[in-house]
Parts: C-alpha cells; structure tokens; sequence
C-alpha cells in the first residue's frame, strides 16, 4: 500500500482509516425503472430493485422520492417486497404512499436481520370496504337497505356474496352504532348483495341465517362497511405485512390504511421487534370506517423484546392485537422424561427450544402442572415461514420426569412473547392477549381480555396495567377488561400468575378471576355502578382508596 507523509504524520494513501467489508449502498427505486407517478404499475421496477437489495452484502439502503405515489398491481409471489436471508437493509419511504392492487401484499420478510421500515403509507385500490348508511331494515327479507357514501358509490360491483377464492374466510360486513365512548360494532354475516337497479348508490345486504338482530338497528343512525367480492376476506398470499424468524427489525412512522384481511403478522422472532408511529387506521381525512377486515396485528411465538410505542390502532373488524401461541397437545407418555406432543393447531409450527423450559397445565382448569429444562426434540427440524405442512408429533425428552396427563397443553415461556411492551397506544377495537403484556400510558375503547383460549393459548403470565385509560367500547359493551386465569373452584397455581393494576382510569367493568397475585394500587373505577369485580384470587394486594373509586 502507499504511504504519504503530511505533516510529518504517516498516512496510507486511502485515507487515515483503512475499511474492510462492503461498503454502504444506497439505491433509489427512480434508477429501476420506478415511474412513481401513480398510475404505472411499478411492481416490474421493484421487483428489479428486490433482487438487487438481496444480491447485495453489506448495509444497504433503499430511498424513494419524497412524497410519490407508487402503485403496484403485479409483484412475484404477490408481495411488493419480499425478502429472505437479508441484515442491514433500510427501506426509506420518505412520505411514499404505495398502493396496492387487490391481489398484492406489501412486505414479507423472514431470516432477516437488522432491518428497518420507515416514512411511508400503504393502501389498496381497489379498497377491501365500501361504507355506507343504513337507510331500511328489511327483516322478513332477512336484509338491510344500504346507501353508499358518495365517495363509494362508483367503486367495485358488490352485486354477490362470497366467492371461496383465494383463501376467502368467513364473509362478514361490519354494523356500526354509537357507544357511551365511541362507536361500537356488530358482525353482520352476508349471504349476498343485490344493487338497486332503481337507485344508484343503494344495496340490498342480505343476511345469511346466523343474523337475527334486526330489531335495534336504526335507520340513517347506524352505518355498514360491507366487504368487497373477491377483495375483502381473502387470505391470498398472507397478511400485508410478514415478519417473521426476523431478528432486530424496526418500523417507524409507518401507516396502513386499509387491507383485506390481517395487517400484520409477527411471529418467530428474536432480538428486538418495534413499532413507532405505526398506525392501522382509516385513511386521515376520508369516511372511511374500515381499515382492515381481519386482525391488526397478529403476534405469535416471539422470544423478541416486542415493542409498540406512540401507535394508533382503529378500524380493525378483528382484534387490534392477537398476542398468543400455538400450545401442544401431549398424546403420549413414553417414560415421564419423555413427552410425545403435537401443536393443537396444525399450521404455523411453533419451534421447541433445548435448553429452556417447558410449561404444562391442565386445559380443564389452567392449572399449572408441571415445568422442566428441555434436553432434546425429535425430530428438530423447524419447518420454513411459508411451509403449509400439517404439524407432526413431536417427542420432547427432559432433565427430569413430569408428572402430566394426555391432554394437557405444553409451551415455552421463552418463546411467548415473554417481553412485549403497548406503550402511549391508542387503541379502538378490542384486544386477545394471551401471552405476557405490559401496557403503560395507553388509551383503550374497547375490551381488554387477558385468557386462554383453547387452541392458541398459552394464557398471560403476567399482565401490567400502568397509567391507562381503559374504556368499555367494541368487543364488550359492559366489561373494560376481563382477565381469566384458574376456573372456579379449581386448586393449584394458575396460569396467570400476576396482574398489576397502576394508576388506571377505568370506565366500566374489571373482572380478574383465578389469579395467583393481584396487586392494585391508586385505579379510578368511574363508573359507579360497576366496581371491580375480584374472584379466587390467592393473594390480593389492594392500595386503592375509596377516593380513587370516583372522578
């Protein structure tokens, strides 16, 4: 190498440090072919820019022109981005908003490490939901008369029901009416929708046999999303955003305005998961009710520290969170150190991990009955992100022998999503936490439940409530939060082992039943008329003053 004297310091002529590796890359979606004009399918020009970012070693990022409109109708495997096996990658929007076709989904991404997300907007066009009013109800035509916002009534054919296409699940449209805090909502199930051939912008909404409450509803107080035809509902290729065997990735002042079916879905991941200024809302500015037909964020067997901070989650027709698991079913007792099990839902394989514990508990009662250190698994083969296979049974060998029956269920706490943070959220659809959550300074209107439920589970730990306002609203119409450990009547420790309830304002009911500890301390019940309810709760910790009970 060559070396220059200056200033009587010795220098290589490179510079005054010497760098190994690959050198940072930043590539502009403009030098693909990207149009960003809104209107050009510009899913061929990122799909050149993918394969480059995957080509690549070393940090890479990847900018866009500030503020465009990038439309994709095409992508390969119907995702915009998708990659696998990638670390250090940045992806810039800089205020892009995309929009997608119907058949596209925005972002899949497993095996990665240290990837961020940040500065842009996602939407569809055509949308998943049309809004409207309720104008007639129609009962002994099992329907309801529907007129379409304006901004809507130009927007896809909604002249037929379900198509069972494209992973399309259960087909349901949406009744919204006003709560006491908020509008709350109810399933409406379609058999189909017939246009008014005589009335522009009217739909007929025609109920399958499920739907029986028409009494209540009041026409031109109570609006509907009624789903898209061969849009809404369809799981297609997955959720609009896959994250999943990631480990360290971030997303920041991101927005998601509408989706066909889930919006997120974290699951298998490790290092550090978050979320700030991620939002899942309605479109700023428009009538729109909906933003995505099914789950916001669906969260299943992280050891990440999982982090959301500073985030909005409205208009999901599912829960605005799903933290849970995929428990195991034991089928066989070889000799009490060795368990034969098989995961109670057969899709989404949730690894064993040897070298960390194993909970049992009996499903009858969520009774814990049993923990060991897993020395090995046969067969420990982990199964790809996007392997459909069915689960298989599994032989879990341990350090010591087991007192466990076939039938209960068996996790791993480590893989639970044991570190998961909800922090300055707001938060309008109700909520299924059944992994161990902490939620600081959030504002709810809606349910809070905190269970186990038979074929996720495996139930919270712990749950900490601390400097929320908690409010009755979608999900339930009386209860705020409910949290559901031991069954009455059962002995032994429970699934939930503590909940901590901080300096809460809570506006309608708290139910904790079958905890092992309660701790409460400075909570404001507002609602006279529903105090907390407590039972078969082992150890109750109670430092809220009868001046905390009121405004």
């Amino acid at each position: 190498m060559a070396l220059v004297i200056f200033g009587g310091t010795l220098f290589a002529e490179s510079g005054f440090a010497e760098t190994t590796g690959p050198q940072p890359v930043r590539l502009s979606a403009i030098d693909f072919g990207a149009a960003c004009d809104g209107k050009t399918d510009d899913g061929p020009a990122l799909a050149r820019l993918v394969e480059a970012v995957s080509q690549r070693r070393g940090r890479v990022t990847v900018v866009f022109p500030e503020s465009a409109t990038i439309r994709v109708e095409t992508a390969p495997d119907r995702y915009v981005f998708r990659f696998d096996g990638v670390s250090d990658l940045t992806i810039d929007g800089r205020g892009t908003t995309f929009v997608l076709g119907p058949n596209v989904r925005f972002l899949r991404l497993a095996r990665s490490k240290n990837v961020v997300l940040e500065n842009l907007n996602v939407d569809f066009d055509p949308l998943p939901a049309v809004e409207g009013t309720i104008v007639d109800v129609a009962p002994a035509a099992h329907a309801v008369d529907v007129r379409l916002d304006p901004a809507f009534r130009n927007g896809p054919s909604l002249s037929e029901g379900p198509t069972h296409q494209d992973g399309e699940q259960t087909f349901f449209g949406m009744l919204w009416y006003p709560g006491k805090y908020g509008p709350v909502s109810r399933h409406y199930w379609i058999e189909n929708m017939i246009p008014d051939a005589h009335a522009p912008g009217r739909v007929r909404a025609i109920a399958d046999a499920s739907f029986d409450r028409f009494d209540d509803i009041v026409p031109g107080e109570w609006r509907i999303s009624l789903p898209v035809p061969g849009i809404a509902h369809r799981f297609g290729p997955g959720a609009c955003f896959e994250i999943w065997d990631d480990e360290n990735v971030t997303l920041e002042r991101v927005e998601l305005w509408s989706a066909p079916w889930f919006g997120f879905r974290v699951f298998r991941n490790s290092g550090k998961v978050t979320f700030k200024r991620v939002n899942i809302r309605p479109k700023p500015g428009t009538r729109r009710i909906t933003s995505t037909w099914r789950d916001g964020f669906h969260v299943k067997g992280n050891a990440a520290e999982l982090l959301w901070e500073d985030c909005i989650v409205a208009g999901t027709n599912d829960d605005a969170f799903n933290l849970s698991y995929h428990s195991s079913r034991v089928v066989r007792i070889d000799r009490p150190d060795r368990i034969v099990v098989r995961q109670i839902y057969p899709l989404n394989f949730m690894p064993w991990h040897v070298g960390d514990e194993v909970v049992f508990a009996d499903p009858e009662t969520n009774v814990r009955t049993a923990s060991a250190v897993l020395r090995a698994v046969e067969p420990s083969l982990v199964p790809s992100p996007w392997d459909r296979t069915r689960a298989q049974p599994t032989t879990l060998v341990f350090d010591r022998p087991v007192d466990v029956s076939p039938g209960h269920i068996a996790w791993q706490p480590s893989h639970a999503n044991p570190h998961t943070t909800l922090r300055r959220c707001r938060i309008e659809n109700s909520c299924r936490i059944q992994t161990s959550t902490t939620l600081e300074e959030c504002d709810v209107t809606a349910f809070l439940w905190f269970y186990r439920e038979g074929i996720e589970g495996p139930g919270p730990a712990f749950v900490r409530l601390r400097d929320c306002t908690l409010r009755r609203g979608r999900g339930n119409p009386q209860l705020a939060v409910s949290i559901l450990g031991r069954t009455p009547h059962a002995d032994g420790p429970s699934i939930v082992e503590r909940v901590e309830l901080v300096g809460n304002r809570i506006y309608g009911r708290f139910l904790a039943r079958g905890v092992d500890t309660l701790v409460m301390r400075n909570n404001a019940f507002i609602e006279a008329d529903t105090p907390p309810l407590i039972e078969d709760v082992s150890c109750l910790v109670n430092e809220t003053t009868p001046e905390d009970a009121a405004p």
